[in-house]
């Protein structure tokens, strides 16, 4: 099941990416669970994610998913608020006008508001090939995040693209 996170850091963080790109930010729960296994050498979390009915019937927006081998990096908590600062930094195909103070301030509020300790265990996803969907694959600058948080079951897909 899809659905919103309506908190001002939320709203706040969304309304800046937007300058990067078209954003998509789904928070989602499945009836049954699609949980990462502890072993990152494998593909099988985001490859259960991907396929799992819930998932493809909520991310219609993403357009067709690629059926090839999925390439991606697991980040910290850490680090994915500074890939995140990072993205907000770089802007989409024009640059942002945003400062890196500002950037990281946006960044960590937002995984703050999102999730909340003692909620503040993830594991990120970062897809390091934009080919994986459609959405992403026809832009010119993309970015993609899958960020798991366990404790409550809860699924978070950020992506953003600028096809400028």
């Amino acid at each position: 099941m899809k659905f919103d996170i309506e908190k001002p850091e939320i709203v706040k963080f969304i309304e800046a990416l937007e300058r990067c790109g078209e954003v998509v930010s789904n928070f989602m729960k499945f009836s049954s669970t699609v949980m990462p296994s502890c072993e990152f050498a494998s593909q099988m979390p985001l490859v259960d994610l991907l396929q799992h009915p819930e998932f493809i019937e909520s991310a219609g927006e993403l357009g067709e998913i690629g059926s090839k081998p999925i390439h991606y990096s697991t980040l910290n908590r850490l680090e994915f608020e500074g890939s995140l600062a990072s993205v907000l930094i770089e802007g989409g195909c024009f640059r942002n006008s945003i400062s890196e103070d500002e950037a990281r301030k946006l960044a960590g509020d937002v995984l703050a508001a999102a999730f909340p300790k003692p909620f503040d265990d993830l594991l990120v996803f970062r897809l390091d090939d934009p080919s994986w969907c459609q959405f992403t694959d026809v832009a010119t600058v993309s970015h993609s995040y899958f960020s798991w948080q366990g404790a409550r079951g809860l699924w978070w897909m950020l992506l953003v693209a600028d096809t400028d």
